[in-house]
């Protein structure tokens, strides 16, 4: 997904969502040499800390919105106080626009990302040629990164993510191969010889995942791989198969034959789909994706609200519930401990977290005084029916 920055008082971006959705062929696997062949970024310290969010082995972390479309500008401590959990992982946008680059749209948050102590995932977008990146653009990027790790930061440089859908809409400009030797050029500058910076190679969605292989700038020039998918309005985010149709030709490709640690540098759902989908991509079986580390959720309202905390309070219980082991207890239902009950009782012009539009329904006079499960706006299905007088439509007790 694309992010544009505008320096102003505030930072603020003008941006277009641009990812395709398709499913990938997950029958198409294109890997072809040196499986097995171990070589330093496999075992490389990823920086993940010890003491931020991880769920079931899995590290979770946010791309804060940069107030762009409906969502304001959050910070990471916003993000942090309202979960009651520290992020693992900060994701940020910066543009390349000339041969000078400054990282003036990096280092505006470098103070947050320095206290959040989470890894910084730092997605930097060429908008000028892939064959204009060259050997001293790429240092004044790799001189960006360290001032970031100079400070104790960890980071993943996300150099031309969603390189392959990029191309095709005008964002980025340039051939495989030229995007190739600005990767390499990026790399040896950036990641080779500097411990606490990881380059993180992260195409698109679009297409197969043999259609990536042009892209592919090798083994010896990667340290970490992800693909940044979105599930379309209606797919099923409750489903295993959806996450294996999205990740598992990828992973079976560019990260299992190299041993390479993955990670989702950005994803997030709809309303209707956001609370299964976040609970999919921390479920996984680690026997099926043993190298998957680690995935950082879109906290932004545009195009849908995406947004998973900074959002209304029965969405943020759902939340807490799926990533918070402590809060499981608190909620009710049958889904494994996860199913939200909210207290919060929606008024008549109150938005759906579901459906994030109003609805007209009046409360019932009938409000149950004393009711403490069931009761009318909280989460409901089969196996977790409302008290009368009310009944389950739509996952809500109306």
């Amino acid at each position: 997904m694309r992010s544009k920055l505008r320096t102003a008082a505030l930072i603020a971006m003008a941006v277009t969502l641009g990812s395709s959705l398709g499913i990938p062929d997950a029958t198409n696997r294109p890997f072809e040499s040196n499986v097995g062949n171990i070589h330093k970024h496999t075992i490389k310290d990823l920086g993940l800390p010890n003491d931020t969010l991880k769920t079931n082995s899995v590290s979770v972390g946010f791309l804060p919105s940069e107030g762009d479309a409906t969502s304001p500008l959050y910070t990471m401590a916003q993000i942090n106080e309202k979960l009651g959990a520290k992020a693992s992982t900060y994701g940020w946008y910066a543009q390349i626009t000339s041969s000078n680059f400054d990282g003036s749209q990096l280092l505006a948050v470098k103070e947050d990302v320095v206290a959040s102590s989470a890894v910084f995932v730092a997605s930097v977008m060429p908008s000028i040629d892939f064959n204009l990146i060259t050997e001293d653009v790429a240092n004044q990027v790799a001189s960006v990164m360290k001032q970031f790790t100079d400070a104790g930061v960890t980071v993943w440089l996300r150099y031309a993510h969603e390189m392959n859908w990029y191309v095709t809409d005008g964002t980025y400009h340039g051939t495989a191969a030229d995007f190739l030797t600005s990767w390499q050029n990026i790399y040896n500058a950036a990641c080779k010889d500097n411990a606490m910076v990881s380059c993180f190679w992260s195409p698109n969605q679009a297409g197969s995942t043999s259609d990536l292989q042009p892209w592919w700038p090798g083994e010896e020039f990667v340290d970490l791989v992800g693909i940044d998918c979105y599930p379309k309005p209606g797919q099923d985010t409750a489903s295993n198969e959806l996450f294996d149709h999205f990740y598992g030709g990828f992973y079976d490709a560019y990260s299992k034959p190299y041993d390479l640690p993955f990670a989702i540098g950005e994803t997030g759902a709809g309303p209707d789909q956001k609370k299964h989908w976040l609970k999919t991509l921390v479920t996984q079986e680690k026997s099926m994706y043993p190298n998957y580390v680690s995935m950082s959720w879109f906290e932004f309202d545009k195009e849908q609200d995406f947004r998973v905390v900074m959002a209304d309070e029965a969405t943020l219980q759902q939340t807490k519930c799926v990533l918070l082991p402590e809060n499981q207890e608190q909620c009710a239902g049958s889904e494994n401990g996860t199913t939200t009950v909210s207290s919060a009782v929606p008024s008549a012009t109150s938005t759906s977290p579901q459906s994030g539009t109003s609805t007209s329904a009046a409360q019932p006079t009938n409000s149950g005084a004393g009711c403490e499960w069931g009761c009318w706006g909280w989460d409901c299905s089969a196996s977790v029916p409302c008290q009368g007088p009310w009944t389950c439509k739509g996952g809500y007790c109306k």
